[in-house]
């Protein structure tokens, strides 16, 4: 039987006994979601937490990266049985029996199928229920537009909601969720920087195909619909007209990769971009490359975007979900309207031009990560809101009750 995290011989910490926290996700490819919750769990404090991490185990395997992930930081996995006919109440059985064994106080869920499978066990084994929503967005198709439905309905029966970003937040006000009610846990971010000799950079570069003169553009995104990958390639081409030297990496994985594999060939780009797949060596890709680009339609706040700004690279993205909270346009970054290949390709082809402009946009990135989006703080705050909620569970009250200051609706970060 796989184990929780549990820092060996300790019985509590100094405020008292510790808190059994279960994470439960529905994970499909390894991604920003995936990486957040992972750095949650490895910083949050061991001498009041033990934390158990639990996983949908989905038809082929899918959530094989994720679980590897949480391998290499040491984190063993929980499994609960998934298929593609959604056997809510089977896996909620499972989830209640994980509760009861390691006897935990709260469970929080992400994505949707997760919050409700997190909502029928807690009728069994009474946890207490966190969720966090991501994002809202319209025009995802039929069966994304009926999981946000889901996510709306359920919301008002969890013991506490949760946002990930500040505009997550005001858009669940908008649909009916009372601001009062609601928490903003920011991902927040650990820079991982790796730090390259110009004659090893060169290397590395060359055993990616890219020459010495090469602009390298990458984007690191999951293939899914509304990552843009469409946008990105048109978006190329017409970069790769102005800008011979221009080259693309594309790491990530996900159903939409095959699709976008022969739109690279139809536009006739394939000698020019690089599909890597799921990279462990993220922060040495991004040493390597001159600009990072991320067109997506929806978007929270993707910490590949901060892995960007950790390792100084100038970033050109949409102005769309929580890009702007961690990207200030013209200082830290280059926001563009999303579905504008156009728009794209001229930011790129301007800061192609301007070394001095990818430099000081870089330099700005890192002291934003640095200095406003510490991932201990991130990490603090949701301690914070476990003891809250276990605190008012033990005065009687189990639904949110109103935020102790206007600091819990803070981002932390600049608007």
């Amino acid at each position: 039987m796989l184990q929780t995290i549990q820092p060996g011989g300790v019985s509590g910490g100094p405020e008292g006994p510790r808190i059994r926290v279960g994470h439960l996700i529905h994970t499909m490819a390894y991604g920003g979601i995936e990486t957040a919750l992972l750095n949650w769990i490895r910083t949050m404090d061991r001498r009041r937490f033990e934390v158990t991490l639990i996983c949908f185990d989905n038809p082929g395997a899918t959530q094989a990266p994720f679980v590897e992930a949480a391998a290499r930081d040491g984190i063993a996995v929980e499994l609960v049985g998934w298929s593609r006919r959604k056997p809510i109440l089977r896996a909620a059985r499972e989830l209640a029996a994980i509760a009861r064994r390691y006897r935990l106080d709260l469970i929080h869920s992400h994505n949707t199928y997760a919050n409700l499978v997190n909502l029928a066990a807690a009728r069994i084994s009474r946890h207490r229920t966190v969720n966090t929503l991501y994002v809202w967005s319209n025009g995802l198709g039929f069966v994304r537009s009926a999981l946000q439905w889901a996510d709306r309905l359920t919301m008002p029966f969890f013991d506490q909601v949760t946002a990930h970003c500040q505009e997550t937040f005001e858009a669940t006000v908008k649909l009916g969720m009372q601001p009062e009610r609601l928490r903003l846990l920011v991902c927040g971010f650990e820079a991982k920087v790796a730090h390259l000799s110009s004659e090893e950079r060169a290397r590395r570069r060359a055993e990616l195909g890219a020459a010495p003169e090469d602009l390298v553009l990458i984007n690191v995104a999951r293939f899914w619909p509304e990552k843009a990958h469409d946008v990105l390639l048109n978006g190329f081409a017409r970069i790769l007209a102005r800008v011979p030297t221009a080259r693309l990496w594309i790491t990530g994985v996900g159903p939409e990769e095959e699709n976008i594999r022969k739109l690279c060939t139809t536009l006739g780009l394939d000698s020019r971009v690089s599909f890597l797949g799921f990279r462990t060596d993220l922060a040495e890709l991004l040493a390597q490359a001159d600009i990072q680009v991320h067109p997506s339609d929806v978007e929270g706040v993707p910490l590949a975007i901060c892995a960007g700004l950790a390792a100084g690279l100038p970033i050109v993205a949409t102005k769309v979900g929580g890009l702007p909270e961690v990207i200030r346009d013209g200082v830290s970054g280059v926001l563009i309207p999303p579905r504008n290949p156009e728009a794209f390709a001229a930011a790129v082809v301007r800061l192609a031009g301007d070394e001095m402009a990818r430099r000081r946009l870089g330099a700005a990135g890192q002291r934003f990560i640095d200095e406003e989006y510490s991932l201990k703080a991130a990490t603090r705050r949701v301690e914070r809101l476990y003891e809250e909620i276990l605190a008012r569970t033990a005065a009687g009250t189990r639904r949110q009750q109103p935020a102790a200051g206007a600091e819990e609706v803070w981002t932390g970060v600049r608007r």
